[in-house]
């Protein structure tokens, strides 16, 4: 099992690798992904594919709340932070 630390390097390589117009030592975990375009839209289900890889579990696209792509933070927090009714999205 991957570490906080390793699976929130994989986001930041997956973002800088997709994005290619941010330097890693650009990108922070706060740095909101998707409003500042470093990652498109139409990259969000090449995105998922990526968290359900890394995470093991399906996502339920269906039941996405917005903002869960915000940052790495966010991805981090609804994808593979271990909540006390187990790992998945937020419940809003």
């Amino acid at each position: 099992m991957m570490t906080e630390a390793e699976i929130r390097q994989k986001l930041r390589e997956w973002v800088v690798r997709q994005s290619g117009k941010i330097r890693p030592e650009e990108l922070a975990d706060d740095t909101a992904i998707i409003e500042k375009r470093i990652i498109k839209s139409v990259r969000i289900p090449d995105l998922i594919l990526f968290i359900e890889e890394h995470s093991g579990r399906t996502i339920d696209v269906e039941q996405l709340k917005p903002g869960v792509f915000r940052n790495i933070d966010t991805i981090y927090r609804n994808f593979f932070a271990v909540k006390a009714d187990g790992p998945g999205p937020e419940k809003a």
